[in-house]
């Protein structure tokens, strides 16, 4: 599973990229974001538009096993998730994410980025309210098949959206079960950069260009 994220791009640069209504809490310069941390999330809201806010990173599990992740292929497996799917989709801002491998006694750790800077990561949310009339924002991260360049440390790697699937996956109830699964595929290994952070490589990980496409 993913370990960590990286959000580092000031909230500017969030509203013009993924344009922004209302930025409500935000801090920058955060290197390493881990599951049950607060991590920022973008949601839409009928009324007020795109907005930027803190969840916490795992959604409360009294009815998921992992709620910090989700499999994209166990997605309409559980009922839970047919209203959550439905009405309360996210994107989550990134600039990278780390993963981590185990080889005898020696551990590999890389950083993941795309070439094109910060990206977003498809997301659900939820609302925890307890009896005392508190209430908690919860999200989970969409998960899907590894790319060549992940793979080697796990079989899954976060569902980074293209730039054109934003909207879509944002706008509550607009796409079908099968159309929103379809957009969750693994990102073009060529797009992105893998850096060591082991000691075990100087620079990034390079992908030599296809000679066929599948």
């Amino acid at each position: 599973m993913c370990e960590a994220i990286a959000i580092t791009a000031p909230s500017s640069e969030l509203t013009d990229k993924f344009e922004l209504d209302n930025v409500l809490l935000y801090i920058a310069n955060r290197n390493e974001v881990t599951p049950t941390d607060t991590i920022s999330a973008i949601f839409e809201h009928k009324d007020a538009g795109r907005i930027l806010d803190e969840f916490r990173w795992g959604m409360v599990p009294y009815w998921a096993k992992d709620s910090t992740h989700m499999d994209r292929n166990k997605l309409f497996q559980k009922p839970i998730y047919e209203r959550i799917i439905q009405k309360q989709r996210c994107i989550i801002p990134c600039n990278g994410f780390y993963v981590t491998r185990t080889i005898g006694k020696e551990v590999h750790r890389i950083k993941l980025t795309m070439r094109s800077g910060t990206f977003a990561i498809a997301g659900l949310y939820d609302v925890f309210r307890q009896a005392s009339g508190f209430e908690m924002r919860t999200c989970t991260m969409m998960m899907t098949e590894a790319n060549p360049l992940v793979s080697p440390y796990q079989p899954l790697m976060p569902a980074i959206l293209e730039p054109e699937a934003i909207g879509d996956w944002l706008h509550r109830g607009k796409r079908t079960p099968y159309e929103l699964h379809s957009v969750l595929r693994p990102m073009d290994e060529l797009r992105m950069i893998a850096i060591p952070l082991d000691g075990s490589g100087d620079g990034e990980v390079e992908l030599q260009p296809r000679t066929e496409w599948v």
